[in-house]
């Protein structure tokens, strides 16, 4: 095996630009909740700050979305403020100084900003990736390997499907409308590398 794939050995899945947008967003809401990883939680209420018209139909009303969002993943700021939090740090990133003379540099913190901040994630994120990549239909190539696609529909399917994962159970009796939501997050798609980019 090349150096190039064992650098990319551990890549499992790709991630459609929807849910690497909410993934984004996961780490907005992460940061703003002072965690060091990425939980569950914050990865759905990623999904209703970046996809919310995406995902709004397989509710009855907005108002259930958003109340489970604020009940369960404990984050009741407004979508578009977490946007307007996103659009702050991308306009004023960290102050880089460099030293004279040589390659080297170094960055002033903010102590509120979240950027260049690694995040891990939680055991039970990492089950329900899992999970979700045993239903992808999709496959893509990803750094040379041919992966699942996980949407952000396929996510939240993953997530009530996973065992031993409470919040799954709360989706599904949140008013979802699991059944139409399966069929979309399920279906073979065409063009599947669309999603991409």
């Amino acid at each position: 095996m090349g150096t190039s794939e064992q650098s990319h050995s551990f890549i499992r899945h790709a991630e459609s630009r929807h849910l690497r947008t909410a993934k984004m967003f996961s780490m907005v809401i992460a940061h703003a909740k002072q965690q060091k990883e990425i939980r569950l939680q914050d990865l759905i209420a990623g999904i209703y700050v970046a996809n919310f018209d995406r995902i709004l139909r397989f509710w009855p009303e907005a108002a259930t979305f958003e109340d489970f969002v604020a009940e369960h993943c404990g984050w009741s700021e407004h979508r578009l403020s977490t946007w307007g939090r996103w659009n702050y740090e991308v306009q004023h990133p960290p102050r880089t100084i460099s030293i004279p003379f040589s390659s080297r540099f170094f960055q002033i913190p903010r102590k509120y900003t979240f950027a260049g901040k690694m995040f891990g994630l939680s055991d039970e994120l990492k089950r329900v990736y899992g999970t979700a990549e045993g239903l992808s239909p999709n496959k893509v190539t990803s750094f040379g390997r041919v992966v699942p696609l996980i949407t952000p529909e396929l996510f939240l399917v993953a997530t009530v499907r996973t065992e031993g994962v409470e919040l799954g159970k709360r989706l599904r009796d949140s008013g979802i409308q699991l059944r139409a939501l399966e069929e979309v997050a399920v279906r073979p798609l065409d063009v599947p590398d669309k999603l991409m980019f």
